[in-house]
């Protein structure tokens, strides 16, 4: 199987597991994050008994963030990078994309950071969690701000590590990349200045979902891996204008091949003052976009977005975020704990 394909029924069923599973291990009260803080302190016991540079949580945590191998010695040489949510075709209900690239990962022998040596360490102290802040903070006297700045400073640090140390070509698992995200602002802007990634060697095995606000020429352009791994979903927002969108598309390094589109797409875009004139130009006759994960499908498949599940950190993210930019409102979602990840 290729390391991008389209995720199978299988991987699909083993993310939902895996979620599932994880959800179950998160602390949801002071009395469950107890435990999870005992284990930091344990571990850094541990760490300072070996020589370690570490005298409280937060340095030890900085220690495992810096220095722990990101790279799991048991896996080839992909690395998957992963954002927000959504739901793929054979998903009876939304998969975290940290899931799919962990399913994913087992099968095809993926490199995924939540399983190397530093990132299953950070993973399992739930340091996004309020329960083991409040317990940090409260119960063991550390500094509130220390403590809630922890999380998304240490996880910067170790995504920049794990995009880094990419070797060959990788995969992303992801439907629209925002701006704030781990994946948009660490990640991808490391691995696209890499001299071994790069914009040609960024694959992407779910499909850019369809934004219908957007003429499905451009759409369709956005959708081009090169390309897709360099704009974000502030771009094209309809809460802006589409010559904002073409400024910021017109910045961006475009494949050969896709230059005369590209400077034809900004040029429409320039000449709009809204998505709805845009979508009152006329266009050239365009080929049907052609569904490259399932053969003889001429519709590119749209992997439903989610409806968001209240506010989560700026990290990589628990929803699909596209929902909020190019849909009509969702129905109100039945109430769900909010997940928090990095």
């Amino acid at each position: 199987m290729n390391f991008d394909a389209y995720p199978t029924q299988d991987e699909i069923e083993r993310a939902l597991v895996l979620q599932e599973e994880y959800d179950r291990s998160e602390p949801q009260s002071v009395e469950e994050a107890g435990p999870v803080v005992d284990r930091i302190y344990a571990d850094l016991a541990a760490a300072r008994a070996a020589g370690r540079p570490v005298s409280d949580p937060i340095s030890y945590v900085w220690d495992v963030a810096s220095e722990e191998p990101v790279t799991r010695k048991d896996r080839g040489e992909v690395r998957a990078f992963w954002s927000y949510e959504s739901q793929p075709e054979g998903a009876p209900r939304p998969v975290r994309h940290r899931f799919l690239a962990q399913a994913c990962g087992e099968t095809r022998g993926l490199q995924v950071l939540e399983e190397t040596p530093a990132g299953s360490r950070l993973d399992t102290y739930h340091l996004w969690n309020e329960h083991v802040q409040t317990v940090l903070i409260l119960e063991h006297g550390l500094d509130p701000k220390a403590v809630r700045e922890l999380a998304p400073k240490v996880w910067d640090t170790l995504s920049e590590r794990y995009a880094k140390a990419a070797e060959v070509p990788v995969v992303a698992f992801a439907a629209d990349i925002g701006a704030g995200s781990v994946l948009g602002k660490t990640e991808m802007p490391r691995l696209l200045t890499h001299e071994k990634v790069g914009k040609d060697n960024i694959r992407f095995p779910l499909p850019l979902p369809r934004h219908e606000h957007l003429p499905p020429e451009i759409d369709e352009l956005i959708a081009d891996e090169a390309i897709r791994a360099q704009v974000r979903m502030e771009d094209f927002a309809n809460s802006k204008s589409p010559k904002e969108f073409a400024r910021s598309l017109g910045d961006i390094d475009v494949p050969e091949h896709l230059r005369k589109r590209h400077a034809s797409a900004v040029q429409r875009l320039e000449l709009a003052d809204s998505y709805e004139a845009l979508a009152a130009q006329p266009t050239e006759p365009q080929r049907a976009a052609v569904n490259e994960f399932l053969p003889g499908v001429d519709v590119r498949p749209v992997a439903r977005p989610a409806a968001p599940r209240g506010p989560t950190p700026l990290g990589h993210g628990v929803l699909n975020p596209a929902a909020a930019l190019t849909l009509p409102p969702p129905p109100a979602p039945e109430q769900q704990p909010a997940g928090v990840e990095r």
